[in-house]
């Protein structure tokens, strides 16, 4: 498999100075802040925590939906959101919990199943054992009515 690229730049301080982040080889750019990191003000700006929601929620979903379809229950669609929690930890900001919210439409798939394959696919999610370290990953799943 392929390396991934992604890439920073700040300028100035920490809190008056200002960022650039790049996501592949020019793919995608966002400013980012400190203020859009550690307040609820990210207009115009994003943060590390969001790309990381971004990230899990969308490896997530191809997890859950290769374990659907090896089961034979092929999905019309996996949506998932991510919340990363950022906060100090003995001084230190940390994300100390991740929470992943998907809803499946999928037939031929029943409820206990369904759960089966949510948990195998959190583990199995190349982010998710990238964030090891993470005190707390939850998962909440329900089938699309």
């Amino acid at each position: 498999m392929a390396a991934r690229t992604g890439g920073a730049t700040w300028t100035g301080d920490l809190r008056d100075g200002s960022g650039q982040l790049v996501v592949g080889p020019q793919r995608w750019e966002a400013a980012y802040s400190f203020r859009s990191r550690f307040s609820d003000d990210t207009a115009g700006s994003t943060n590390p925590e969001e790309l990381l929601a971004a990230a899990h929620a969308g490896c997530f979903s191809l997890s859950l939906t290769h374990l659907l379809t090896q089961a034979g229950g092929v999905p019309r669609s996996v949506a998932t959101s991510a919340r990363v929690r950022l906060r100090p930890v003995d001084g230190v900001p940390t994300i100390d919990l991740v929470e992943l919210d998907t809803t499946v439409d999928v037939e031929g798939i029943d409820a206990d199943a369904l759960q089966k394959h949510v948990e195998a696919a959190e583990a199995g999610c190349g982010v998710s054992r990238a964030l090891a370290g993470v005190a707390e990953i939850r998962v909440t799943a329900r089938r699309r009515a």
